[in-house]
């Protein structure tokens, strides 16, 4: 009579661990790049060194694609060169394009001239190192640039923080509940077994 409440008690906690190991990391992700939007608003948000960037172009094609999510690394704007491929802000908007040569500003600052892989001409205006947000070194998801789109989004930020916090605490209500039944159920149990002992001495007592 024992087995199927066990076994669901076990079921529950598995699902319960599996539960906090896939949502927490969310949480925690998506709370640090918003904190991150906040706190420097000129940058693009990221987390632990690493900023993901939904590619909207196919400037960069066949090097990655349209809806592709690259993944950018903090770089020395001081030690990047040709080949490299990097994502700076041009009038807020985020531009990740390769490096084609390096030259230097009337003031002997240097400038980066990029072109994307797919565009036959160079960008027209040069780069400056306050510009440079990082550097893209080959990691990427391919189509996955829409996902992170929509939760950017504030229906995004609803679905991947909002509501992994309300099953947490709903799977957290819900295993003290149990508790709580399990513990009164035990009570009910002893009172009865109490009860059953003062009526069997009461009857003892008549005879």
């Amino acid at each position: 009579m024992t087995k199927t409440p066990t076994k669901a008690k076990n079921l529950f906690r598995v699902l319960n661990l599996l539960l906090c190991v896939l949502l927490l990391p969310i949480i925690v992700i998506n709370v640090i790049i918003i904190a991150n939007t906040y706190l420097h608003p000129q940058e693009i948000p990221g987390a632990f060194g690493i900023k993901p960037v939904a590619v909207l172009s196919g400037s960069m094609e066949d090097t990655f694609m349209t809806g592709d999510l690259i993944f950018l690394h903090k770089a020395d704007p001081q030690t990047l060169k040709e080949g490299d491929v990097i994502c700076y802000l041009a009038s807020g908007q985020a531009v990740t394009h390769r490096v084609v040569r390096l030259e230097q500003d009337e003031n002997g600052e240097i400038r980066y001239v990029t072109r994307g892989d797919a565009n036959s001409v160079e960008d027209r205006e040069t780069v400056r190192p306050e510009q440079v947000q990082g550097i893209w070194r080959g990691g990427r998801i391919g189509g996955a640039g829409n996902f992170v789109l929509f939760l950017s989004s504030t229906t995004g930020m609803v679905v991947f923080i909002v509501c992994p916090v309300l099953l947490l605490i709903f799977w957290d209500m819900a295993a003290r509940w149990r508790a709580d039944k399990k513990e009164k159920s035990r009570a009910d149990a002893l009172e009865a077994e109490l009860n059953a002992l003062k009526a069997a001495r009461d009857r003892a007592g008549e005879e």
